[in-house]
């Protein structure tokens, strides 16, 4: 168990802990909320820094990147260039482990962190005494991608060889699916307690995120996901939380 939660901790974020690269390490997914309920804690701090929302905004987001080692943004970069070309399955796929950047990368990067600062700057304006939403947009978003590893199968690739992905969730047990949900749902109905009764709804967003985007980068796919398509659904699924609590 500690073994699993030190290695969620690890791999999502620059937090120097030993990695104990033993099998099955598909257990990580069970605690892969409660990264981001650390991301979110560490955030918060950071945000009681005096400073211009403005600023304290771009500070968070900056942090917020750093902690998670771009992690997720790198392949939400990859899915934007593998998915949004006019091209087979297979090209997609082979766009995607590319290393270079491609235009259809840099426009999702940029429209997404744009949202985010945007977003937070507001948020951060209203000055509530505490900023719950920096729990709760890590936290939906790494249960996002539980969903998806729960519910999408692998990416179909024609040499048969086997992604990140792949390799993580080969020994997915349905167990660390109802864990990392259980975290999620207690977290979260906790903050709705506290504060407000409809941030149960923020449940609604990576349900139909990852639904809904999930499904369509997997008809584009070839029948089935990736590790970047994770990524891209965790860094979808916070911009959406964001967009949706600056809207309550």
């Amino acid at each position: 168990m500690l073994r699993d939660l030190g290695n969620a901790i690890a791999f999502l974020t620059i937090i120097p802990l030993r990695w104990a690269d033993n099998r099955p390490i598909a257990g990580l997914f069970a605690f892969v909320p409660l990264v981001g309920l650390l991301i979110g804690i560490l955030l918060i701090g950071l945000s009681r820094l005096p400073l211009n929302p403005s600023v304290m905004a771009f500070v968070v987001l900056v942090a917020w990147v750093v902690l998670t080692g771009a992690l997720h943004l790198d392949g939400f970069a990859d899915a934007c260039d593998g998915l949004l070309a006019t091209v087979p399955p297979a090209r997609r796929l082979e766009i995607m482990k590319d290393s270079r950047t491609g235009a259809w990368a840099v426009i999702g990067l940029i429209l997404l962190l744009v949202g985010k600062w945007i977003f937070l700057a507001d948020l951060l304006h209203r000055g509530d005494p505490i900023a719950w939403w920096l729990l709760a947009a890590p936290i939906l978003g790494r249960w996002a991608i539980v969903l998806a590893v729960a519910f999408f199968p692998d990416a179909p690739r024609p040499d048969g060889s086997r992604g990140i992905g792949a390799t993580f969730r080969a020994d997915l047990q349905p167990l660390h699916v109802v864990v990392a949900s259980l975290f999620t749902l207690t977290l979260i109905a906790g903050l709705a307690l506290l504060i407000n009764p409809w941030l149960g709804l923020l449940l609604l967003v990576p349900l139909v995120t990852v639904a809904l985007a999930g499904r369509w980068a997997s008809q584009l796919l070839g029948g089935g996901l990736t590790g970047d398509t994770y990524g891209a659904l965790c860094e979808l699924t916070e911009w959406f939380t964001l967009l949706f609590v600056t809207l309550l």
